[in-house]
């Protein structure tokens, strides 16, 4: 399945090769990139005008995007992101990240940049209430009062193997913990990936 003009390019489109369907937050890729019409998200995408039309149809419809009318004869419409859409921007920004560290390439496609500085940045994500940076292993999903058994089943099978998800096999942690140092040291993409303890909404801890 085709799922962009330049796949190996773009990390997220990398990522989403990976782990399923990728046209809904490709088509929001590119409306984060200013595009909103048809013809846009078509050259952008190379995707076939059937599909394309049902994708941006079933977001409309998911709250996702707002359809604007910009022609009358003949009628045509723009796609514009609504505040439930941009709320997706951090998966998209997490994906970013994972795709550069898990599946780099030599070539450089895009680059995440700060608007005001032009500096590179690295999406993180943080814990809003302790004002501290996560990563996985402090973070535990847990059972709800509306739990079914399957889902306390599974969050009791989280909580008694605890960090043991997160922690390399006993044989290869010294090496692992050489390669993270180096790989950190040398690739400011790698600290999100390896730590992915990043601000990935733009709003700091107060």
């Amino acid at each position: 399945m085709k799922v962009s003009d330049e796949p190996d390019l773009c990390p997220i489109a990398r990522a989403l090769a990976c782990v399923g369907d990728s046209w809904t937050l490709l088509i929001l890729r590119d409306a984060f990139q200013g595009a909103t019409r048809f013809d846009q998200f078509q050259r952008g995408l190379g995707i076939a005008s059937n599909m394309l039309t049902r994708r941006l149809e079933r977001m409309v419809d998911n709250g996702l995007l707002e359809k604007h009318r910009y022609q009358s004869r003949p009628p045509r419409f723009e796609y514009r992101l609504t505040d439930k859409g941009r709320g997706l921007a951090p998966v998209l920004l997490t994906l970013y990240a994972w795709g550069e560290h898990h599946l780099p390439i030599a070539a450089r496609g895009v680059e995440l940049v700060h608007r005001d500085s032009g500096e590179p940045i690295v999406p993180v994500i943080y814990d809003r209430r302790q004002g501290t940076p996560l990563v996985p292993r402090d973070v535990l999903m847990v059972a709800g009062p509306d739990a079914t058994p399957a889902m306390r089943q599974r969050a009791e099978r989280a909580r008694a193997q605890g960090e043991a998800l997160f922690t390399p096999p006993t044989e290869d942690t010294a090496t692992a913990d050489t390669v993270t140092t180096d790989t950190a040291a040398a690739d400011p993409h790698a600290e999100a990936a390896v730590t992915p303890s990043a601000e990935i909404t733009g709003q700091r801890p107060q």
